[in-house]
């Protein structure tokens, strides 16, 4: 009897637990949502807004260098990746990172 009641406290606690780390997770989704409806981001939001951005600009980039002619097609990636980091660079002045 005493185990089962042991056995049901630590389920508890388990439970407990896990309710308590989604609704932090819940409550930093609508934090986040809020903070973007309302345009007040904070840094890492900025910085991440901006790194999508550059990847979306980036990967236009390749593809337009992609399509230019016939042979690009033929050519590797990383050469193409190569002209359009420098396109990238002399277009916004720094250099593109890749994101996570």
């Amino acid at each position: 009897m005493i185990e089962a009641i042991a056995i049901l406290a630590i389920r508890a606690a388990i439970l407990l637990y896990v309710e308590r780390q989604s609704n932090k997770k819940t409550i930093e989704g609508q934090s986040y949502k809020i903070r973007h409806l309302t345009g007040n981001l904070n840094e890492d939001d900025k910085k991440e807004k901006q790194q999508l951005l550059d990847d979306y600009h980036f990967d236009k980039m390749v593809r337009e260098l992609k399509s230019e002619d016939e042979y690009a097609q033929l050519e590797p990636d990383d050469v193409i990746e190569e002209r359009a980091r420098a396109k990238f660079k002399s277009l916004y002045g720094y250099e593109y990172r890749k994101g996570k």
